[in-house]
């Protein structure tokens, strides 16, 4: 017959308590993993914005007409840190510094108007465990809105 000794009940102990901390410690890391995921490309969205919104302001490519294209291109250039994922950019403006209404659409307005360039991200979770309990994309949003540059007469 066997005796249990003090020691034995506390390694027993132990291994109960491990076996029950671990995996919500395992899942913890993985949540701080995929949050510090998700934040970096929401921030990398952010700035895609703001460089697409600062080109705009500049009015570069009007007198060509290839200012929209450049624009977006800018954006994208600044998307290329997210490597794979779907993306959606959008460019609008509106005549007053106001920003009533919805703006004008695939215009980045003239001298001296509002132009906004916003990227939308569909963020994909990586990590098997916490994708499990998300859903398949999530949509990361980031806009920034600049006055144009006078690089004509203002109307």
């Amino acid at each position: 017959m066997r005796t249990i000794t003090k020691n034995s009940r506390k390694l027993g102990a132990t291994a109960v308590e491990t076996a029950l901390v671990l995996p919500i410690m395992f899942l913890l890391i993985m949540v701080v993993i995929e949050g510090g995921n998700a934040f970096h490309s929401w921030l990398t969205v952010q700035k895609a914005a703001q460089i697409g919104a600062r080109f705009a302001a500049t009015g570069r490519g009007d007198e060509e007409g290839t200012r929209l294209p450049r624009i977006i291109a800018a954006t994208e250039a600044g998307l290329t840190a997210l490597g794979h994922g779907s993306y959606e950019i959008s460019v609008r403006s509106w005549p007053d510094l106001s920003a009533g209404g919805d703006g004008i659409d695939n215009d980045p307005g003239g001298p001296c108007q509002l132009a906004e360039v916003a990227v939308l991200y569909q963020y994909e979770p990586f990590t098997p465990l916490v994708a499990s309990m998300l859903p398949d994309t999530i949509p990361l949003r980031g806009y920034d809105r600049k006055v144009n540059e006078p690089w004509k007469p203002c109307d």
